[in-house]
């Protein structure tokens, strides 16, 4: 038994290899190949940048296990491959991993709830707006940010880090020290900057490819950012704020639930993060569990605006 489970660790991590090439051969094919030598023969090529658009979110969750290290089972392959990835989506892959493994260990602390609001502090409409913002595209930018921040001296990214994660509450307390460890480190620090200019690099190159064409690669980044930012958290969309180990599962048919490699069974991912996307269904089956909603559903219901924090639900 354990060699049978051996042996398909085995042959998965040479699956997510192949994912890996994939994407990254789409992505710099998007950026690069496209505009320089497709793009001069006619400008319709433009449109093979939609289909690589929608496949942000498989991008992303290949990223993901990544940061979970079950990309593979040879730790530097796994940071190496992580780095790409981040790379290639635009940021860094320590900050990126920073910021998914904080929400993992403190998910609902008071800056992991962007659909929640305290209406005695902020009114109804101004939340509204904040939040469609975030929803949108903010947390896409905020991610472009964090890594971007990391370039100024170490003294201004303490600055920001107190800024970020100020206040008392005992999560936010705890990722500030861990946020101190990581991004003051000289080492980690200059890994995360090369990684930043690798991307930018990669970006102005595409600029410049691009040259007159320039909207599409707007339309590209801003697409891959919606993409992003909306279905970031929609799994937690309206969740209690007293149960950090809750998520929701979310159906998909299979077809875009492999699009996604099975991210769709997100309390499942959050009870046993360690395990890799080709384990999650069997465990789904295993726990008996099921799915609460739809999940394009759920992603267009987050539209209607964010929960006040006095009606924030209770879950047995």
């Amino acid at each position: 038994m354990g060699l049978h489970r051996t042996r398909d660790t085995a042959r998965y991590h040479q699956v997510n290899l192949v994912l890996l090439i994939a994407m990254a051969s789409l992505t710099i094919g998007g950026l690069i190949v496209l505009p320089v030598w497709l793009l001069p023969l006619d400008a319709n090529w433009g449109w093979l940048l939609v289909p690589v658009a929608l496949l942000t979110n498989f991008f992303w969750a290949l990223h993901h296990e990544a940061i979970h290290g079950g990309f593979h089972q040879d730790r530097q392959r796994n940071l190496r491959a992580g780095r790409i990835m981040a790379v290639l989506l635009g940021s860094s892959f320590h900050v990126l991993r920073f910021g998914h493994l904080m929400h993992h260990q403190y998910n609902r602390n008071p800056i992991d709830r962007p659909d929640m609001y305290d209406p005695s502090v902020t009114p109804r409409l101004k939340a509204r707006i904040e939040f469609l913002g975030t929803l949108i595209w903010g947390l896409y930018l905020a991610e472009l940010a964090a890594s971007l921040g990391c370039c100024l001296p170490r003294a201004a990214i303490r600055r920001v880090i107190d800024r970020v994660y100020r206040g008392d509450h005992p999560a936010l307390s705890a990722i500030r020290v861990a946020a101190h460890r990581l991004f003051l480190d000289p080492r980690r620090l200059r890994l995360i900057r090369l990684d930043v200019c690798l991307a930018w690099a990669l970006i102005a190159c595409s600029a410049i490819a691009f040259g007159e064409h320039w909207p599409m690669l707007v339309a590209f980044l801003f697409a891959r950012g919606v993409l992003i930012s909306v279905f970031d958290n929609v799994y937690h969309f309206g969740t209690p704020i007293d149960r950090p180990d809750f998520a929701r599962n979310l159906w998909l048919p299979t077809p875009l639930r492999m699009l996604i490699l099975n991210m769709n069974m997100h309390r499942v991912h959050h009870e046993r993060p360690a395990l890799p996307w080709w384990a999650l269904p069997a465990q789904f089956r295993a726990n008996g569990d099921r799915y609460d909603a739809p999940l394009l559903r759920t992603a267009l219901t987050q539209f209607t605006g964010p929960v006040a924090i006095t009606q924030s639900p209770r879950i047995d």
